[in-house]
């Protein structure tokens, strides 16, 4: 039973053991055919290593289909504040390190004061659970740079003159400037409360220079009215003030007319002193203004000499009629 049993089981081995055996021949050989072509069968049919082999390519195919059923899009993060960007992604599973956009490399060191220009990997494209996604960074009032790691190229304020002014709101709101105040071109034209048809007439900052910070800038432009020309220079009067009246010139005051003095008042007149001496001999003199003085040849009088009087010393300082 054991040879019969080796000659299902393993041919070879219980092939050699009935040739050993002491089976009568026609048996012998009988087993042993049979045997053989059992081993036959075994070899021609499909060997355990190739449905082994078989079975592990399945499930390495059902593996990929497993793992491709895990790829997630990567959501368009750009524009949005790097802060909120780093908490969606991790919502989706995916951390976040962010670097500076430009080539300034600056650190971020608070995530809500910057703004996300580009990422890597793309939107759109797909990746595991857990790939990590690189946000390059700009300051939340800078624009994005041309590409990753250049230099910010700021913009330039547009020309909006000759434009009505919704038109240019519409201008100037494309390129981040909200901040605009409008005022009559003339000065003497009140401005509605509503000036969208009104035509720009001069703009501050004027066309051309750049803005660094959009947000920050005020933007003035001074508008005219529809059917009417800007004038020559901001805040003009539309209507001319007229000339003012001229204003008469007084008359002028009357000359004094001189009042001739007569010789002998000229002449000193000589006051009797105690001694009744005249006044060119030590006595009293009397002048009776400094012309007589002078034509008397006494000039100048000093206090306590004959002639002097405080009449003819102007000044009081003692001495009447200076020369």
């Amino acid at each position: 039973m054991v040879i019969v049993l080796l000659l299902v089981v393993v041919p070879p081995v219980g092939i050699w053991l009935a040739w050993r055996s002491g089976w009568r021949g026609r048996g012998k050989t009988a087993a042993m055919g049979l045997s053989a072509l059992w081993c036959v069968a075994l070899v021609v049919s499909d060997p355990p290593e190739e449905k082994a082999a078989g079975d592990a390519e399945m499930a390495v195919a059902e593996i990929g289909d497993d793992k491709g059923a895990d790829l997630l899009e990567v959501p368009d993060y750009t524009g949005q504040n790097l802060a909120t960007a780093i908490a969606s992604a991790a919502a989706h599973g995916y951390p976040a390190v962010s670097h500076d956009a430009t080539d300034a490399d600056a650190r971020q060191v608070v995530d809500g004061n910057w703004t996300v220009c580009f990422q890597n990997p793309g939107p759109g494209t797909t990746i595991s659970p857990g790939g990590e996604i690189d946000f390059a960074v700009v300051r939340r009032e800078s624009p994005c740079p041309p590409a990753d790691g250049l230099a910010v190229v700021y913009p330039r304020m547009p020309s909006v003159t000759e434009m009505t002014f919704g038109e240019a709101l519409g201008l100037l709101a494309d390129h981040a400037l909200t901040g605009v105040e409008a005022r009559s071109a003339y000065r003497d034209v009140a401005l509605p409360s509503h000036p969208g048809a009104w035509t720009v007439c001069f703009q501050s900052p004027g066309a051309g220079e750049e803005v660094t910070e959009p947000e920050e800038v005020a933007v003035r432009l001074s508008v005219a009215e529809p059917g009417v020309e800007c004038p020559a220079f901001d805040r003009a009067r539309l209507i001319p003030e007229p000339d003012p009246e001229p204003v008469p010139m007084p008359e002028p005051a009357p000359m004094p007319v001189p009042v001739p003095v007569p010789e002998a008042a000229l002449e000193p007149t000589a006051v009797s002193g105690g001694s009744g001496e005249p006044a060119g001999s030590g006595g009293l003199a009397y002048y009776p203004n400094c012309d007589a003085v002078r034509a008397a040849g006494q000039a100048p009088l000093y206090r306590g000499e004959p002639g002097y009087r405080s009449g003819l010393d102007r000044d009081g300082d003692g001495v009447a009629c200076e020369t």
